[in-house]
């Protein structure tokens, strides 16, 4: 027993630094900034994504595959044994905790080191020298406004005679190759977004099940990849792909993610479908604040939207709604405990609050020309 205590506990040692680090780098994000996410992440993720980075696949499918094949197996393992072992039922059932605890824990060491820190660095608007401020409801309605015109405007660009909802064969290549290269081009203005490695996003083969699950795209910090639902509107995924670069990048938390998304379809010389994907992100967004506070205005907005892009959201809205079960209802709640778990205290709400991002954005006029 002793053998094994020596042999199964320290595994438990990973999981202890890593609460050990959580909690230093949680109360301390001038730390956390300038050691971790601008110094030891670049490298650490780099090294990490780089042969994945080389795959034209998604190893974070197949990772997550096998660690569920062998999750099953463990515990069937130990069901045997202690069914097999009468007389060490208690030792056997002792040992699988204990290994079930050091699986958990290294897996949680991974998840922290690989990227998990950076919930705890700056946020993205005190990197990027954004001055964030209170706005009135006026500035509000005049945001959404302006989004309206813009998804408009460049849905009128795109025309009839593409289907903006369906992906094509090497449309998924070709946008995702674009929003690298927005991704880049952003980090032009903003500094922050610069790594060695921007991982091109992945086409999910369980597209499906992402859809029953109500889910448009997956960063995984484990192979460094940006994984996407090949199902969902094309129209969409350009900004769901730049959305999980700003993950890569080091921008863990949702709303921020959302914001980089929208600045990277929209602000870097980009077609007007990728534009379109961006203006219609904000614009959700920024309509639901509103929505809140004047639903009349609101509504108002919502009305002037042309035949086209009403049509493109009544697609949207009815492939989801196709969707909808108890899979999406439980993989909403696990991904809203995931985010308060990592101090996202707003839980699924915090994806809200681009809204305050795009208005200092219009305030203050960033991308003037």
């Amino acid at each position: 027993m002793k053998k094994y205590l020596l042999k199964r506990w320290w595994l438990v040692l990973f999981g202890i630094v890593s609460l050990v680090l959580v909690a230093i780098f949680s109360a301390n994000p001038t730390l956390t900034e300038h050691v971790y996410s601008r110094c030891v992440f670049p490298i650490l993720s780099t090294v990490v994504g780089f042969l994945p980075s080389l795959l034209s696949f998604s190893v974070a499918e197949w990772v997550v595959l096998v660690f569920l094949l062998f999750c099953v197996g463990y515990v069937t393992y130990w069901i045997i044994q202690i069914v097999r072992k009468k007389g060490e039922r208690s030792f056997q059932i002792y040992k699988a905790l204990v290994g079930a605890l050091g699986i958990a824990s290294v897996t949680y060491f991974c998840f922290v080191v690989t990227g998990g820190f950076n919930y705890y660095r700056y946020t993205f608007a005190e990197s990027a020298g954004i001055e964030l401020e209170q706005s009135s409801t006026e500035e509000l309605e005049a945001l959404c406004w302006s989004l309206a015109d813009n998804m408009n405007q460049t849905r009128a660009e795109i025309g009839d005679t593409v289907d903006v909802c369906t992906l094509e064969p090497g449309d998924f290549e070709r946008y995702a190759q674009s929003s690298v290269g927005a991704i880049k081009t952003l980090s032009e203005t903003y500094a922050v977004l610069e790594r060695p490695l921007y991982s091109t996003p992945k086409p999910v083969l369980a597209s499906e099940f992402l859809s029953d699950a109500n889910i448009a795209g997956i960063y995984f910090p484990f192979t460094e990849e940006s994984n996407i639902n090949t199902q969902s509107m094309l129209f969409s995924m350009p900004a769901t792909m730049a959305h999980e670069l700003a993950h890569q990048c080091g921008f863990m938390r949702e709303d921020e993610a959302n914001y980089i998304a929208y600045a990277a379809c929209v602000h870097t010389d980009q077609d007007a479908l990728t534009r379109y994907s961006g203006y219609t992100l904000a614009y959700d967004y920024s309509l639901s604040a509103l929505n809140k506070v004047d639903p009349d205005a609101a509504a108002e907005i919502s009305a002037s939207l042309s035949d086209a892009v009403k049509a493109d959201r009544a697609r949207r809205s009815q492939f989801w709604a196709e969707h909808e079960g108890e899979v999406s209802k439980i993989s909403t709640r696990m991904n809203d405990a995931y985010l308060k778990a990592n101090k996202q205290t707003d839980g699924v709400q915090s994806y809200g609050r681009m809204v305050d991002l795009l208005l200092a954005e219009q305030r203050d006029h960033t991308f003037a020309n």
